[in-house]
């Protein structure tokens, strides 16, 4: 269903202050579409129309439509507008992994538990070839759960130079990729996907013997020129697999 932009809710957008105007309104707008509140396929505003009504000039709003357009956040309908984009259901190659959609699209009850939260220098763990060894990280260890079992490991490093309110949330209750999207584009991702023997603590986190495999997907999340997050999932590998798809008949978008 297509939702029309003359509905008053569609320029309902509350910028929070921080930073520049095109990342308060990026924030703002990925808000909107994680809540709900403006769902797949739902028309967003012009970008005059929003520059009107947020009182800035078009030259933000082009960063931000553009931003949104290169993650596959939106889309644009020659003559018809721009669009949240439909969401998919796949383990994608390239993209970011939503771990609750896929075992809640399973049927099952989606849960997950930080195992271990602590902020350690980079030069300690090294994994990062983007920060200097002189940041300080965040570090989690989650295990993803479906129905009450282990579904999927998570290990995660933040850089809190680039998100300082980080080093004070316990992420208890918040998952990680939702709280950062919230707060920050995604503008580049790096991704790699291979198979591996687990580690004790992540065989034991998923229910495995240390001689069955797991699939993992490794990624650095970019905002812009910042390297904000790197994340390792581990997937039991006889329950998972990756797909991905390449039309080089399909133009790509220009990012330059």
């Amino acid at each position: 269903m297509v939702h029309s932009v003359t509905d008053t809710s569609s320029l309902d957008l509350a910028l929070d202050g921080k930073g520049p105007p095109y990342q308060q309104i990026e924030r703002a707008i990925r808000n909107k579409i994680q809540s709900g509140a403006w769902p797949p396929g739902h028309r967003l505003p012009t970008e005059e129309e929003l520059a009107a009504h947020l009182g800035v000039s078009r030259s933000p709003l082009v960063k931000v439509f553009k931003s949104l357009l290169n993650a596959k956040v939106i889309t644009r309908r020659r003559r018809h507008g721009t669009f949240v984009s439909e969401r998919s259901d796949n383990h994608a190659v390239i993209g970011i992994i939503d771990i609750r959609e896929i075992i809640e699209s399973a049927g099952k009850r989606y849960s997950f538990e930080v195992l271990d939260r602590r902020i350690a220098a980079h030069s300690e763990l090294g994994a990062w070839p983007e920060v200097g060894a002189s940041e300080r990280l965040l570090w989690l260890a989650i295990v993803h759960k479906a129905n009450d079992v282990g579904e999927v490991f998570e290990e995660r490093l933040i850089q809190i130079s680039v998100i300082p309110e980080v080093e004070n949330i316990s992420f208890e209750n918040d998952l990680p990729n939702e709280w950062l999207l919230a707060r920050l584009p995604c503008t580049r991702l790096i991704n790699t996907v291979r198979a591996a023997l687990p580690e004790r603590r992540i065989a034991q986190a998923l229910g495995l013997s240390t001689g069955e495999p797991v699939l993992i997907s490794e990624r650095r999340s970019f905002a812009n020129d910042d390297a904000v997050t790197w994340v390792r999932l581990s997937f039991p590998g006889y329950r998972h697999e990756f797909t991905g798809e390449f039309n080089p008949l399909q133009p790509m978008e220009n990012s330059s």
